[in-house]
């Protein structure tokens, strides 16, 4: 129940911050250029709060379109606290999730005949096979496939409008070979994540009794993280929004823009921003940072955008260390001294993160870090859990919960429960299978209470008595249900996590938490007391592999990233005489007289 003095409360809170408060009552198209620490997530989820408190009344709702799971759980927990749940008129979710959950299972029947009324997403594997039944079948069997269908998923990504000349009048060939094999994939009932997006776009513009019954339902619809959501969103807002009634309240930050390789686009939120029929806000203050590591920001960016710590905050520490050897010697060095002190002088472990730009970085450090028996837990493609996996912070929520959680009621079952439905059964579960899962759930979760195991033993436990049933029930059988077995070999025995207690796995950890290592593009969006950035040579960031201007822009994007992580303390590690251009830009603004 949507509480309207906590949501008055929040939004007072914002009138000292005049662009914030601004933004959130404003009635036409909306941006909001929201740079690091400048309260991004706070300004949306108090303009979603007003606008259900004031706008938008029952039945229809709002939607709310993020990056990744992990930023809808995140929005979810904030707008939990103004008593606002997600409900059938309050969608929270990723643009696949909207597209599947909103457009294509709801109308794809009546519009789509090339799709079977019963589809699942397709598993990996399925996906290759079908990229090479596809290529034979537009190119024969010289070459290799999936070489070639590296250019078709660019093609594919960015090229949404498959009537517009471009995309057979542009690498002809290419597009056949997109065409044939999506032919081949909803021919056996499949849809891959890409398709999603692509699939709603199409319905929508084909069909514009499809877009008035979503503006019917959702009146204003919320775009998180724009600058990472790609040409197949950037289309869709084109079509609601603009073409048609939703009114558009979109956040993000084109200095932030680094997933270019899944489709993103930072120039389609700068054109957005600049649209006639767009009130643009720019938030100007950075209230995670102190006005040095703010200084230190734009010079690693390479421009000034004027951002500025509210008054009494500490100017913070940027503080350089050459190497004179390789990155294991930077890791030792890392892990035997900079840490320790940082220990030493009050910071807790789980407010400190070592940043890098590739995870073979990261085990260099993992090694490192063990070696001194200092606990860390690794956020990239080592990762015991996934970020971005729905089924993976379920997990981890389920072992908090067990461990102790359920006492103090975080996470409350009854989320937990939901959860556990989406996964199961989606958004259109009946009753029946909502008490069904729920059952399931408490009865497992009720017998692991108090029992001595370690998260090896439980997460098989978990895969036996719930997972694999439910993913053999499931409505989407996506990828993320094998991501339990993954879990399972990241804590058997010789690997670093064997033993693991099943509290470290939900993260309560008597007497301090693990030390945090993650690569640039998974620290996004996250914020530390003190970081380090590991490696910044001259080799890695920028590396060989960016080899266009554009590719540049973006790894200076990504090192910019880095630079605004931390509240209080950032520290800057590179092999001496081999550092980045970047790292040199950074000491000189800092160190004008060296």
């Amino acid at each position: 129940m949507l509480d309207r003095e906590l949501v008055y409360a929040a939004i007072a809170d914002m009138r000292e911050n005049r662009e914030q408060h601004d933004a959130i009552h404003e009635m036409q198209h909306c941006v909001v250029l929201a740079g690091p620490g400048s309260g991004k997530t706070k300004t949306l989820t108090a303009a979603i709060a007003r606008a259900l408190l004031d706008d938008v009344f029952e039945p229809r709702g709002v939607a709310c379109i993020t990056y990744n799971n992990e930023c809808a759980l995140e929005l979810e927990g904030r707008l939990a606290k103004l008593g606002i749940e997600p409900s059938s008129r309050i969608f929270i979710g990723t643009v696949h999730g909207f597209a599947l959950s909103q457009v294509i299972s709801p109308y794809a029947r009546c519009v789509l005949p090339e799709l079977p009324p019963i589809f699942r997403v397709a598993t990996e594997a399925e996906r290759r096979g079908i990229v090479e039944d596809a290529y034979k079948t537009i190119f024969g069997s010289a070459g290799d496939p999936h070489q070639m269908w590296r250019f078709a998923v660019e093609k594919r990504l960015r090229q949404v409008n498959r009537d517009a000349p471009s995309w057979r009048g542009r690498n002809p060939e290419l597009a056949r070979f997109v065409e044939e094999y999506e032919r081949q994939l909803h021919a056996q009932g499949l849809i891959d994540f890409d398709d999603m997006p692509l699939l709603a776009y199409r319905m929508i513009a084909k069909h514009r009794w499809i877009a008035e019954a979503l503006e019917a339902r959702f009146p204003v619809l919320f775009v998180d993280e724009y600058q990472d959501l790609g040409h197949a969103l950037h289309e869709l807002v084109l079509k609601l929004c603009f073409d048609g009634r939703m009114r558009l309240f979109a956040v993000g930050d084109v200095d932030q823009s680094i997933y270019a390789f899944t489709g993103a686009n930072p120039q389609l939120l700068a054109g957005l921003a600049e649209r006639p029929d767009v009130k643009t806000y720019r938030l100007r203050f950075n209230y995670r940072s102190g006005t040095t590591i703010i200084n230190a920001s734009m010079a690693a960016l390479g421009e000034d955008r004027g951002y500025v710590a509210p008054n009494g905050t500490s100017t913070g520490v940027v503080e350089f260390r050459a190497h004179s050897g390789d990155t294991q010697d930077q890791a030792r060095d890392i892990a035997e001294n900079l840490v320790p002190q940082l220990i030493e002088r009050g910071f807790a472990p789980e407010e400190i993160a070592i940043l890098y730009r590739e995870a073979s970085l990261g085990s260099d450090m993992a090694l490192a870090l063990a070696w001194m028996n200092l606990p860390f837990v690794r956020a990239d493609n080592q990762a015991l859990v996934k970020r971005s996996s729905r089924l993976a912070r379920f997990v981890e929520a389920c072992a908090r919960w067990v461990t102790g959680g359920w006492k103090e009621a975080n996470p409350l079952f009854r989320r937990l429960a939901d959860e556990a439905v989406n996964l199961v059964k989606g958004p259109y579960a009946t009753n029946d299978e909502r008490h069904a899962v729920h059952l399931q759930l408490i009865e497992f979760l009720q017998k692991s209470i108090g029992v001595d195991e370690t998260a090896h033993l439980w997460l098989i436990r978990l895969r036996d008595t719930l997972i694999t049933p439910w993913a053999q029930s499931a409505a989407d059988l996506t990828e993320d249900w094998k991501t339990i077995d993954l879990m399972i070999e990241r804590t058997a025995s010789s690997s670093p996590n064997e033993n693991m207690p099943l509290a470290h796995l939900g993260g309560r950890i008597e007497g301090g938490g693990r030390i945090n290592l993650s690569t640039l593009h998974s620290a996004k969006g996250r914020e530390f007391d003190a970081v380090i950035l590991f490696a910044m040579n001259s080799d890695v960031i920028p590396s060989w592999r960016d080899r266009t201007p554009e590719a540049v822009k973006e790894a200076r994007r990504l090192f910019y990233v880095g630079v605004t992580r931390p509240r209080k303390e950032l520290h800057v590690c590179f092999r001496a005489k081999q550092n980045s251009p970047w790292v040199k830009e950074l000491f000189d603004r800092l160190h004008p007289s060296s």
